[in-house]
């Protein structure tokens, strides 16, 4: 496991100039719908400047999406290409820096033989010193994943905040080993990829899903400095592999 851990630690250096990106045209964006206007006109905040425009698809107010923008001579705004984030990414900005793990606490936990365990105990000790109701709600939510096989790792590198799905598959035989790692993850420049890194004995191989073209043509360049065998595909199709339980969001109190 550890191995995979650290290719895709590897990955996350891509993304390492993002943090400089500005508000442009040039890569997907993060829209918040700040109210609806009237009808089919809402007020959004986009990076961090909020804009008026019209949507043909119906907007929720509070949520956020991923999309893409043009402006014309005129200065309106066209926003095309929306797609809705998941439920965890709303909630991002309104947990506590202590229940993120860097990629240092990551490699060692899971470079324990028990790994699974030793994922479940630090998930369980940040539940214990939760200190309101969101982080309790989020970790409850990971350990949910957990019992689907899936690990949801709240991650944070350089100060960016990151939710991280990855779910794992060994196959055995007298010639070969085969170990996959399928992963989510979602950037706000990006938009979310689906991925899948394959390791048989020693040859490694990384398929990207991106949902833009312009990310995968962005990621298509950065790739090269990995130095691993990689391929990348735009696809409507991306998920995460565990999406946080609605019921549990909703509790008031």
């Amino acid at each position: 496991m550890i191995t995979a851990i650290n290719e895709i630690a590897k990955f996350e250096s891509v993304f390492s100039k993002l943090s400089t990106l500005r508000f442009n045209a040039t890569l997907p964006i993060s829209i918040k719908v700040l109210k609806r206007v009237d009808l089919n006109r809402f007020t959004l905040l986009m990076g961090k400047k909020e804009v008026e425009t019209k949507s043909m698809i119906p907007l929720k107010e509070g949520e956020i999406y991923w999309g893409e923008f043009t402006t014309s001579k005129e200065g309106i705004v066209k926003i095309s290409n929306l797609l809705q984030k998941p439920s965890f990414e709303v909630k991002k900005d309104y947990l506590s820096k202590d229940i993120f793990f860097n990629l240092d606490e990551i490699k060692e936990i899971f470079s324990k033989e028990k790994s699974k365990n030793a994922f479940k105990e630090e998930i369980l000790n940040k539940m214990a010193s939760s200190r309101n109701k969101e982080d309790f709600i989020h970790l409850t939510n990971t350990l949910l994943a957990l019992q689907n096989a899936v690990f949801f790792i709240p991650l944070k590198v350089d100060e960016r905040r990151y939710f991280f799905q990855f779910k794992n598959k060994q196959k055995k035989d007298k010639v070969k080993k085969e170990f996959t790692t399928s992963f989510y993850v979602s950037f706000e420049n990006l938009g979310p990829i689906n991925g899948v890194l394959r390791v048989v004995d020693n040859d490694k191989k990384l398929t990207l899903y991106t949902y833009y073209k312009k990310s995968a043509l962005f990621l298509k360049e950065e790739l090269k400095n990995l130095h691993i065998r990689s391929e990348i595909f735009v696809s409507k199709e991306i998920k995460p592999l565990f999406e946080t339980n609605k019921r549990l969001l909703d509790i008031k109190g």
